[in-house]
């Protein structure tokens, strides 16, 4: 009892005594006990006055040194219960973040951040910098990628990032919301604001570390990047651990349910919707359509050889036009024989910087004539993100590019950039006579679970019944060509997949051996090129070059191969 009546504050004290009043008047009886009841909540009401009685929070349970005792509450507690423990009669604000600020805090006074010494911040990524410097989660800040979310030791990249944050400091009690973006500060606050209406925490998600306690959050659906869930967008919001959800194919824009096959919606920016196309035949429908004009950026594609819609305007791998359609599909032209390029493994041996020769290769690739380009992974050395920006300033290309994950980019922080840049990990597309296969084999023990198995065999007979020539792209091949040497999948895959494509004809690129190699094994034709930049493997008369390969695609299922040698 007496636990409750010191958190009763503000409207709360009223509405007991209240409550008392009416006891004493229907049961005689109790005029003694509702008396001392009554004196004790005013003198509760005294005991919790200040800045707290006048917002209707209670007092935070301090530590000895000032701020919240951490010990009096379990992991979670302090953010489940962060309306009860912070003063929300003012908010410290950057500048710029004012407006989302008071739609979230709509009673509360605004001051600026620089005045910020405890209570509640609504903070820009350059303000909460400074403010988390040293904390478990925070923000730092990268050349290509901008702000970006720290974790114990991974970072978080892209503007959809947002953290919430309690801990002391100098004595006194901190509540912060940012992001790497207004987005991700949005984020936060809804997240916040879902606790303070019921919802419950998960302690699996809350990091706590000493006195600090923080959630890091991603929000999927802000389409206008300021912070605020309004008419017209649908957000998707969760915490995040050490994997990223990606949610690929559906987005609500001005109100229209947009859903996506053959690519994955990058980004939306207002009505604009960015497509990363997975292969050449893009559909979208619009579900319950209300006749929105919506525009949409095909990217990762060649337009060279695609129907396109009227008026689309187009660059050497976009399209860009508008629609209102409630459905279209952005699909190739009939190809009889076509050239395709592949190469793998670029990355370097270490440090952040690509290979001068990956460099060579990726200009001789952009002034050769294929129609697309095949990569069998290993793009940086360990999946950092300083690596994989110092990469994406030279991906430069004129040309698509499909990428198979490689065991070294596919860990740590790098799975989640990967699936942020290429997509989902396992997919397919056709191309005239040809259907080609990307899929993950560097999990699993370099090898492929049951169900990857199925879905491969399902799209390897779809082909077949189409009169289409299956071609899988993976990282590690299921043999080493070399003598003596071991590094593919695990056997039993490697045996399991060369029956599967035996039996369905199938033609495969794979990388992984520093090589170039050629040939078949046991019936099935097969090329090893990983020669793109890495550390070579063997000399140069057994394959040991840096090159990238044309394949030529015969309309009768025919393919040939041809390596073109670069030179250090």
């Amino acid at each position: 009892m007496g636990e409750w009546i010191f958190k009763l504050g503000g409207n709360r004290i009223k509405r007991a005594l209240s409550t008392y009043s009416n006891v004493f008047q229907v049961n005689p009886m109790r005029k003694i006990v509702s008396a001392v009841l009554l004196v004790l909540l005013v003198l509760a009401a005294g005991c919790i006055g200040g800045g707290n009685s006048q917002t209707g929070t209670a007092a935070p349970t301090s530590s000895p040194s000032g701020g919240i005792d951490f010990d009096s509450y379990g992991k979670g507690q302090i953010l489940a219960k962060w309306w009860e423990l912070a003063d929300t009669s003012k908010v410290y604000v950057s500048e710029g973040y004012e407006e989302m600020a008071k739609h979230y805090f709509p009673d509360a006074k605004i001051l600026p951040a620089s005045q910020y010494d405890g209570g509640i911040a609504v903070l820009s990524p350059k303000d909460a910098r400074k403010i988390l410097r040293g904390k478990p989660i925070l923000i730092t800040v990268n050349d290509y990628f901008g702000y970006v979310a720290y974790k114990l030791g991974i970072k978080f990249v892209g503007p959809d990032k947002g953290v919430f944050a309690a801990f002391n400091s100098k004595g006194k009690a901190h509540f912060v919301f940012t992001g790497t973006s207004r987005a991700g500060a949005g984020a936060a606050l809804e997240y916040a604001m879902e606790l303070k209406e019921g919802s419950s925490i998960n302690t699996k998600d809350v990091l706590r570390s000493g006195q600090f306690e923080g959630v890091l959050l991603k929000v999927i659906g802000d389409n206008n990047w300021d912070g605020i869930q309004e008419n017209g967008e649908s957000w998707y919001l969760t915490t995040v651990r050490t994997m990223e959800p990606f949610l690929y194919h559906w987005r609500v824009v001005e109100g229209e349910n947009v859903t996506v096959k053959g690519g994955f919606i990058r980004l939306v920016n207002g009505s604009t919707v960015y497509i990363h196309s997975l292969g050449f035949n893009v559909s979208v429908e619009v579900r319950d359509p209300k006749n929105v004009e919506l525009t949409y950026v095909i990217e990762n594609t060649n337009p060279s050889i695609l129907n396109l819609p009227d008026k689309a305007e187009t660059g050497d791998t976009w399209v860009k036009f508008s629609t209102a359609e409630s459905s279209f599909r952005v699909e190739a032209k009939p190809l009889g024989d076509y050239r395709i390029i592949a190469f793998g493994d670029h990355r370097p041996d270490g440090g952040v910087k690509p290979p001068e020769v990956f460099l060579k290769i990726r200009d001789e690739i952009n002034r050769d004539d294929g129609i697309f380009i095949l990569d069998g992974g290993d793009l940086v050395y360990t999946g950092k993100a300083d690596e994989w920006a110092a990469l994406l300033k030279e991906w430069k290309w004129d040309k698509p590019i499909f990428v198979a994950p490689g065991n070294h980019e596919y860990r740590g922080e790098g799975i989640n950039i990967f699936h942020r840049i290429f997509g989902p990990d396992n997919y397919a597309f056709s191309l005239g006579k040809y259907r080609y296969i990307i899929i993950n084999d560097v999990e699993d023990n370099y090898g492929l679970s049951d169900e990857v198995f199925q879905w491969l065999e399902n799209e390897m007979k779809a082909a077949a019944d189409k009169g289409q020539r299956p071609v899988l792209v993976l990282h590690a091949p299921p043999i080493d060509p070399r003598p003596n040497d071991d590094h593919a999948m695990n056997p039993e895959d490697g045996k399991r997949l060369l029956a599967m494509m035996k039996a369905y004809n199938a033609f495969g690129i794979f990388s992984h051996i520093h090589i170039y190699w050629y040939g078949e094994e046991d019936g099935v034709q097969m090329l090893i090129t990983g020669g793109g930049g890495a550390p070579l493997y063997a000399p140069p008369d057994q394959g040991g070059f840096y090159h990238y390969v044309r394949l030529y695609m015969a309309a009768n299922g025919t393919v040939s191969v041809e390596p073109v040698r670069v030179e250090p």
